[in-house]
């Protein structure tokens, strides 16, 4: 056969019966190149190929055993009817040719096998890169970072998987909405523009929504919040309960803006932000009006602006806790 080269997509039936040919070493050269150049595109190739050699090598150990087997028998049968050594001539096992083995694993994948390749992504892509899926949504990859789009994405399914930190620009679908999924935790967007950051080596995940809603949906744990506009939603291995704080612009920059918003919450904001602890010994100050616009300030510059705005004092305790009075 002639394959596709590796930058073609090639039919489910084909790729497994290319894979075949090469594993039982009946492909020509031009189809071990392609078979060779494909292994190296993606770690999942490999693991699949590997899959495949274990079913083949299954079935060949069988034949050969059941072909030892046979012969002892007919020997042990000719002994015993002459005591002169005869000559028997015996009909080997007939092997599986390739064409069978492959259509054994054909129908092996429509029993449940379909997940060895069901599972392998459409596309991926690494960063930093810019992608635009079929759906018209816009991903922007920051450096170290992996976006998998399933197979079959289309505007009804619009399923990705991501490691590391991207901004998304999501068309709105409230009947398909986008889900990224991120470990054991999913993201569904109804339409919106927002960040996330997922470390699954740390349990790292920070998700921040500039525009839209965004749900997001803990399995573990059961667990689901709604974030829209300004929200950011943090945890990570230490404290893996989702954490939320409202009024960030920016969650890179540390953009927060407060437009005469209540202390409390102000104070909400900022410890999530820069996860640091606030007392505050003059409770009444907890419900004064704050306007205020930060953008990349130390927590010492946060909070010293605070108690200078609202006339209070402050303590700095140590580098993550401080006190108003």
């Amino acid at each position: 056969m002639t394959p596709s080269f590796p930058d073609e997509a090639m039919p489910d039936e084909a790729l497994y019966t290319l894979l075949c040919k090469y594993l039982l070493h009946e492909a020509d050269a031009e189809e071990r190149a392609w078979v060779e150049a494909w292994v190296a595109e993606d770690p999942g190739n490999v693991a699949l190929l590997d899959s495949l050699r274990k079913v083949l090598d299954t079935a060949t150990s069988n034949e050969r055993l059941v072909e030892a087997n046979t012969n002892d028998a007919w020997l042990q049968l000719s002994g015993k009817i002459e005591e002169k050594p005869v000559l028997i001539a015996v009909k080997p096992a007939a092997r599986f040719t390739w064409l069978k083995i492959a259509a054994v694993l054909l129908i092996a994948l429509g029993a449940g096998w379909w997940f060895l390749i069901g599972k392998r992504p459409q596309q991926v892509y690494a960063g930093p890169a810019t992608a635009t899926l079929a759906d018209g949504s816009n991903i922007r990859l920051s450096a170290f970072s992996r976006l998998e789009v399933a197979r079959g994405f289309n505007q009804r399914n619009r399923k990705v998987s991501l490691t590391g930190t991207a901004t998304f620009d999501v068309s709105g679908s409230a009947e398909n909405p986008f889900v990224i999924t991120l470990g054991h935790t999913d993201v569904k967007v109804l339409g919106t523009h927002f960040m996330i950051n997922y470390e699954p080596g740390t349990a790292v995940l920070k998700v921040h929504v500039t525009t839209g809603k965004v749900m997001v949906i803990d399995h573990d744990k059961a667990d689901s919040v709604v974030l829209t506009d300004g929200m950011l939603l943090q945890k990570d291995s230490d404290r893996p309960a989702f954490r939320i704080a409202a009024h960030v612009t920016d969650m890179i920059k540390k953009s927060l803006s407060f437009r005469d918003t209540p202390l409390e919450e102000v104070l909400h904001t900022i410890t999530e932000v820069y996860d640091i602890k606030v007392e505050v010994v003059n409770m009444d100050l907890l419900k004064l009006p704050v306007r205020a616009d930060f953008t990349g300030e130390s927590a010492d510059d946060v909070i010293r602006s605070l108690a200078l705005m609202l006339s209070a004092d402050y303590e700095k305790i140590n580098d993550r806790q401080y006190k108003l009075k």
